[in-house]
């Protein structure tokens, strides 16, 4: 157990410096893209529920019907 806890204390002392470097000079941008989280489909609502929010913003190019 003691030489897990090393182990896990040094790779903390380790990790933190590092990420600290790659996100301040943002060097994930030349990492390929298959790192990226994939984009999402956007949610399509059935006409009655278009004055719904959802995700707290509405669709502007809609307007609701009454």
């Amino acid at each position: 157990m003691s030489i897990f806890l090393g182990y896990f204390i040094w790779g903390l002392i380790l990790a933190a410096p590092l990420a600290f470097v790659i996100w301040r000079f943002d060097l994930l941008r030349w990492f390929p893209q298959w790192t990226a989280p994939r984009p999402r489909r956007t949610v399509r609502l059935p006409p009655q529920l278009h004055g719904m929010v959802i995700r707290g913003k509405r669709r502007p190019d809609r307007e609701p019907q009454r």
